[in-house]
């Protein structure tokens, strides 16, 4: 598998380091590579597919979104065509549970499947990170990244930003929840590891968390302003040009992006969680190992039904 898995959504996937690392995977001149653009997990919203794809159109790359959030958005056989021609796939940040439950209704998952063991490049930045892997630490149950509010929010032109949710002046009472991705790499992955929602929570503590509840599974933390990036079995941490992370030059672990951007493995042992830095390079077989036993979380259910997506083309 090939592919780029930033730590934050739009932020991420602006950055010149995200689209330099997946235009070197694609092995082609930017002007030949073919970019599909899957928006699902932000509702298909204009503005979130410039902030994802700005800058390999700037490069020279055709872009073709893949629009699947609604009924009649797209048919079978254009889904799998604009799939199977494509040489990048880029997923947009947003309501992990809601995009991965619309693809599994609609057969668009084995395409992706297909697509993955081809070689296209995956990428994507939040929910576009952790949709790849067995499960990821999800904020789809904020009701902020349901539909109505998002349109609410983000319709009719208004100004994007960050998928995710920021801590404002007023603590919101919502959980995380683990979320069934994909499978296409075994683990349970966390995006934004190093920041605070709008619930007051730091990500990386609640991970912790979540992995006693799910001691069968490996986990795997990418901070908001990294990138993992994967070739086969090689794999690379790459931290975005100019910001902040939460690695220390002691190898410590930071909540206020004082230090480098980096990843982070976490198991847990003999009850209690043990983390250690993710080296900076090697291969991805020494990190992430099958799940010894999957749990899936009862939580996902009530955001499902408050959240609902539709089941047919």
């Amino acid at each position: 598998m090939k592919g780029v898995f930033v730590g934050s959504g739009s932020e991420g996937m602006q950055s010149p380091t995200t689209s330099t690392e997946i235009l070197r995977l694609t092995g082609k001149s930017p002007s030949s590579v073919n970019v599909a653009y899957l928006g699902t997990s932000s509702y298909d919203l204009s503005q979130f597919k410039i902030n994802q794809v700005s800058r390999l159109q700037e490069a020279g790359c055709t872009i073709t979104s893949l629009r699947v959030t609604f009924p009649g958005d797209c048919t079978k056989e254009d889904m799998t065509e604009i799939v199977r021609n494509a040489d990048v796939l880029i997923v947009a940040g947003g309501n992990t549970l809601f995009s991965t439950n619309r693809w599994r209704s609609i057969g668009l998952d084995s395409l992706l499947k297909e697509a993955a063991d081809r070689g296209c490049v995956m990428c994507g930045g939040s929910a576009g990170a952790i949709c790849w892997f067995d499960a990821g630490h999800s904020d789809s149950a904020d009701p902020d990244t349901y539909y109505e509010p998002m349109m609410k929010e983000f319709g009719d032109g208004a100004e994007s930003k960050e998928e995710s949710s920021a801590l404002g002046e007023v603590v919101k009472p919502w959980k995380y929840v683990r979320v069934s991705c994909l499978g296409f790499l075994p683990g349970l992955c966390l995006p934004h590891a190093d920041k605070v929602q709008s619930n007051g929570v730091l990500r990386m503590d609640d991970f912790d968390e979540m992995m006693l509840r799910h001691p069968g599974e490996r986990g795997i933390t990418i901070d908001h302003f990294c990138a993992l990036v994967v070739n086969g079995d090689d794999y690379r941490v790459v931290g975005l040009e100019g910001k902040g992370g939460s690695v220390m030059s002691d190898g410590s672990f930071n909540s206020k992006q004082e230090g480098r951007p980096g990843c982070w493995v976490k198991n847990v042992v003999g009850g209690k969680v043990v983390t250690e830095l993710l080296p900076w390079e090697g291969k991805l077989s020494d990190v992430l190992k099958p799940a010894d036993e999957i749990v899936e979380d009862p939580n996902c259910a009530q955001s499902m039904q408050d959240n609902p997506h539709k089941t047919e083309m």
